[in-house]
């Protein structure tokens, strides 16, 4: 049997699940197969981070996340049997303001739900044989349940099945790394009876290594606890096991019972040196593996698929140049290295403290928590919001303003939308599948300001109508209207967006459709502006020198008025 889709996915874990719904979102056809029998049952990965949540977001799906979930405000932290303070994950410049205890299961059922929505099912009981490619496309071979075997041809396929990933060993992609030898992770969800207080999770360090206890939501608690391997032979634990571990690395006297789930699992730092072979890509563990300190694996991953799903989507369907393909590699794989040069140091670090890492420790551990700016680095780290794309092949930077440079984050901020007359959250303005322009006035714009800066939009629109979006973001009290209609306008009177920004004088941000700036710059860099436009996407015809000279004539004629007495 053969079909001819644009995108097939292997492997239905939070990944592959992320990337299908973002496709199906986008109109992108695709299928999605696993050779599991159906979705997990345990939680595995459970914390979702800031900008996971932002992800989650931007999919329309913050609700049903924050419904199901349990919050994380505060970790006391415990080392060699002091109590050294606490981290303070409450605080993050986001709508989000903190991380969110969510099971893996939990995620990948809301994540299934969504994909349904769209009339999409996962093909279960389905595995991936092989997979090979061709100027033309990517044929893949699966086989049922039932020994049925079928090959199926697409545009593009994704692997995002895991550590051991048939689609990158078919792509002839190595996975470099080493194994932790001598260690292993035993834990456990379960009900917990002690004498430490609850609503807060908890942080030991240890002679041998870390351990964790994290309330999860319905009264149940993750304990997490770094030990000696027992040997490889050794496949299994028990919560008798879990529960000794933990009184005599932690000192306290506690009783787990009702167990959910017991694991013991060994864990390698690995990565792929290319997330992308032709028309085959790979994301989250199928491209890097890493030891769980922080709670970072599902997050990166399925910030892997949110990075790839807008650009193939626009390549697919004629609105980007096919280039930007390229990107997913420049921009994720560094993201990749760091968390695992990271965690790898961390890990490392705390097996082979010795004992005067250990009174070092105790001694400065607690001034050390108590800095504001030590735990803002922590939330920053752990949040993953600084992760930023600045150096990418698809980022542009002209100044303009003193506040995010091209290749950060959005930040959020509330707007009066027009003509509604409706107070917004910047981030709900821009959500959907465009690229959204941001043309701010300054902090005190008159109407003739207000013109040129909606002539630019015009163009840009004009010229890109199928990617493209705009907004004026009008500051400063009264509020100026600009002499045209055209152009969405969104009323800053108190200039709170305009401070976030940094937008002292009128200024351009370019805003990709995964909510990272593409493009800043002034008014004078509009000509530029359209060049990076040009670059990245596909016009929808036209000539692009009278577009720039229209841009070059905007700015030319705002800088002529400021000039004139």
């Amino acid at each position: 049997m053969n079909e001819k889709l644009q995108v097939i996915i292997i492997g239905a874990g939070p990944v592959g699940l992320a990337f299908a719904a973002e496709m199906a979102r986008y109109g992108i056809s695709s299928r999605i197969v696993d050779k599991a029998q159906g979705p997990k049952e345990i939680s595995k990965a459970l914390i979702l981070h800031v900008r996971t949540q932002e992800v989650l977001d931007a999919m329309g799906l913050t609700h049903e996340a924050q419904d199901a979930s349990q919050p994380m405000r505060r970790v006391e932290i415990i080392g060699y049997g002091k109590h050294l303070g606490h981290g303070e994950m409450e605080g993050v410049d986001s709508p989000h303001s903190h991380p969110i205890i969510l099971g893996q299961n939990v995620t990948e059922r809301i994540l299934q739900q969504h994909l349904a929505s769209y009339g999409v099912s996962v093909e279960w009981q389905t595995e991936a044989l092989d997979v090979a490619q061709d100027t033309e496309g990517a044929s893949v071979t699966l086989r049922r349940v039932d020994g049925r075997e079928e090959t199926v041809r697409s545009q593009y396929v994704l692997g995002a099945d895991g550590t051991h990933s048939i689609v990158r060993q078919k792509a002839g992609i190595q996975f470099q790394g080493n194994h932790y030898d001598g260690q292993a992770f035993i834990q456990s969800d379960s009900k917990i009876r002690w004498s430490l207080p609850r609503g807060v999770s908890y942080l030991w360090f240890t002679e041998k290594g870390y351990m964790m206890v994290i309330e999860m939501p319905n009264g149940i608690v993750r304990t997490f606890i770094s030990v000696p391997d027992p040997g490889q032979d050794v496949k299994t634990t028990t919560l008798e096991e879990v529960n000794a571990a933990l009184n005599r690395f932690g000192g306290v006297d506690a009783e787990l019972y009702d167990p959910v789930w017991v694991a013991l699992y060994r864990v390698n730092h690995r990565a792929a040196p290319v997330f992308r072979k032709d028309r085959i890509f790979i994301a989250g563990d199928a491209a890097h593996e890493h030891v769980p300190i922080g709670g970072q694996g599902m997050n990166t991953s399925i910030q892997d698929a949110f990075n790839l799903a807008w650009k193939l989507a626009y390549v697919i369907q004629g609105k980007a140049r096919a280039d930007i393909l390229n990107s997913y590699q420049a921009e994720r794989h560094p993201v990749a290295e760091s968390l695992l040069n990271g965690t790898d140091q961390a890990y490392t670090t705390l097996l082979k403290a010795g004992d005067l890492g250990r009174t070092a420790m105790r001694l400065f551990g607690p001034y050390l928590l108590a800095s504001e700016a030590v735990r803002k680095k922590m939330r920053h780290t752990l949040e993953e919001i600084d992760i930023n794309y600045r150096q990418g092949p698809i980022t542009a930077d002209h100044g303009g303003s003193s506040g995010p440079h091209a290749g950060d984050r959005l930040l959020d901020s509330t707007v009066v939308k027009m003509p509604e007359q409706e107070s917004v959250q910047l981030r709900e303005v821009l959500r959907g599948i465009s690229w959204t322009l941001l043309l701010f006035s300054g902090p005190a714009a008159n109407s003739a300001q207000a013109t040129e800066l909606a002539e630019i939009a015009r163009v840009a629109s004009a010229r890109f109508p199928q990617a493209v979006r705009s907004y004026l973001v009008l500051g400063g009290f009264p509020v100026a209207s600009p002499r045209t209609q055209e152009v969405a306008v969104l009323l800053d009177a108190m200039n709170h967006a305009h401070d976030h920004y940094g937008a002292t004088s009128p200024c351009l941000y370019l805003v990709r459709p995964d909510l990272y700036i593409g493009f800043r710059g002034s008014l004078a860099d509009s000509p530029q502006l359209l060049e990076y436009l040009d670059r990245v996407l596909v016009p929808a015809g036209g000539a692009a020198r009278s577009l720039q000279s229209i841009a070059r004539s905007a700015a030319q004629r705002y800088f002529h008025a400021r000039e004139t007495p």
